[in-house]
């Protein structure tokens, strides 16, 4: 494939256009299932709805204690996936790692979306074309600066 099918089209520049579709797809599940699996279940809670994962009511505040930074947490790495932060794909793939090992037997629809768009931005951010994009936004952690010539105004001193 060549760089402008995967998205690339000014090297060095950050910018959707140099982001691909797939990672694109991925930070978008990664939100939609932060609103569906993270907030949702809340929300409905709170409001004292019924959506089939019902808890005690003394419960409700440490559900939501937790669920709201936990959610604001994966929407600021699935934006920061979008930059090519390697640091956010791994989180994210933890975050899906235990989403999947740590699901309901008895599954909800709303349970069900959320583990659907998790498992799928999961995959989406591993595909070829989302590994070539982290790589090429692979930053250095020490810029070493360019070695140049001589200094022409030195002519020759030793410092």
């Amino acid at each position: 494939m060549s760089d402008q099918q995967l998205g690339f089209h000014e090297p060095g520049t950050i910018g959707p256009a140099n982001v691909p579709q797939a990672v694109r797809l991925a930070a978008a599940c990664w939100v939609a299932s932060a609103v569906v699996a993270g907030m949702m279940p809340v929300i409905l809670e709170v409001a004292g709805i019924d959506f089939g994962q019902s808890i005690p009511d003394w419960a409700v505040p440490y559900l939501v204690a937790f669920a709201v930074p936990l959610t604001a947490l994966q929407v600021l790495a699935a934006q920061h996936l979008l930059h090519g932060a390697r640091w956010a794909r791994i989180l994210l793939t933890v975050a899906a790692a235990l989403s999947a090992l740590g699901a309901p037997v008895d599954l909800t629809a709303l349970i069900l979306a959320g583990l659907v768009l998790t498992l799928a931005g999961a995959t989406l951010m591993w595909l070829p074309a989302s590994n070539r994009y982290f790589l090429l936004r692979r930053i250095p952690a020490y810029p070493v600066p360019a070695v140049a010539g001589p200094d022409p105004a030195l002519k020759g001193e030793l410092l």
